[in-house]
């Protein structure tokens, strides 16, 4: 055999097994994805739930009532967001806290 001959004999067995995948989907397919069976495997665990929350305000009125206040609401989980200003003079404080469960009605 002489050189020329090896390397067409070599580029057509190249060609026949870049087709392969083509010419025979069925049987690729079935060697490829077969998968050995997971005996014993737990599903994943679900994904946590998405925080909730909850959001009042507080009309701010001097600062000793506000303090007392506000700690107050900080001692129930209530955190203060922001303050807002309403109609240009009136100011209250945004609080927000994570959404506690509502209880069981009966």
């Amino acid at each position: 055999m002489n050189r020329r001959s090896a390397s067409l004999l070599v580029l057509l067995g190249v060609m026949l097994g870049v087709a392969a995948p083509f010419l025979l989907p069925s049987v690729v397919w079935a060697q490829t994805s077969r998968a050995a069976p997971k005996k014993d495997v737990p599903p994943p665990p679900a994904p946590p739930p998405a925080p909730a929350y909850e959001y009042t305000f507080v009309k701010r009125e001097s600062p000793d009532e506000d303090l007392v206040e506000l700690q107050r609401l900080g001692g129930e989980g209530w955190r203060v967001v922001s303050t807002v200003v309403v109609d240009g003079s009136t100011r209250r404080y945004v609080l927000m806290r994570d959404r506690r469960a509502e209880p069981a009605s009966h």
